[in-house]
């Protein structure tokens, strides 16, 4: 128990002299219109930062879920079971990953990295992204003149040939929808050929690279 409080301890005193606000088992919570030189870190807790507001360094949490106000500006979003949810018009100096939760983006808002996650959603609206989009189990929405400059990536699952392919032939199918004149610049690109995955494109939408291993539906 020493030696535990002796780390969290010294954690956090190296997060104060990086100008960092950090908390074991509590939410951040920043004020609309405030500036943070540094990072926020939490352990059991989740990061709401406000309205226009600039945080310098990574925001990161372990269990909890992260918030990012209109007209802020932020670096990298991290987190490991919890969703991101960004506003308008918000600039991500990096990239945007949780490893279970879902990923949205609202009008206005640019990534300049990518946005990835192992078990959830990803939605963009009217965003744009510098790099890719990359998730295992989750659907994806490009939409309302969204962006992505890199590719779109299923990752395989787990586990032996058969228990995948019996899975992918039982779940519904993973759906993309590029759409509102969205453009993805990469490709699309599923890594499991067993999986079943429908890209639903409109007519004033496009992607520009290869499609593999997915079904195209133009609407």
């Amino acid at each position: 128990m020493k030696a535990k409080s002796a780390l969290i301890f010294a954690f956090l005193f190296l997060a104060g002299t990086c100008f960092c606000l950090a908390t074991v088992n509590k939410s951040i919570h920043i004020a609309d219109n405030q500036k943070v030189h540094g990072g926020l870190s939490s352990v059991n807790g989740s990061i709401h930062i406000g309205n226009n507001c600039t945080v310098g360094g990574e925001s990161h949490t372990v269990n909890g879920r992260i918030e990012v106000g209109d007209g802020s500006r932020v670096d990298d979003l991290r987190t490991v079971n919890g969703s991101i949810r960004i506003g308008r018009r918000v600039m991500v100096d990096g990239l945007v990953k949780t490893t279970n939760g879902s990923l949205a983006c609202d009008m206005g808002t640019e990534i300049m990295r990518e946005l990835r996650t192992t078990n959830g959603s990803i939605k963009l609206t009217g965003t744009k992204v510098g790099g890719g989009l990359t998730t295992t189990n989750g659907d994806v929405a490009v939409l309302d003149q969204s962006r992505v400059r890199g590719d779109i990536v299923i990752r395989g699952r787990q586990g032996s040939w058969f228990f995948r392919f019996f899975r992918s032939h039982r779940r519904h199918p993973t759906t993309i929808r590029i759409e509102g004149g969205s453009v993805v610049e990469g490709g699309i690109i599923v890594e499991d050929d067993h999986r079943n995955v429908e890209v639903i494109v409109s007519k004033d939408s496009k992607i520009q690279g290869k499609v593999v291993n997915a079904k195209i539906i133009e609407r």
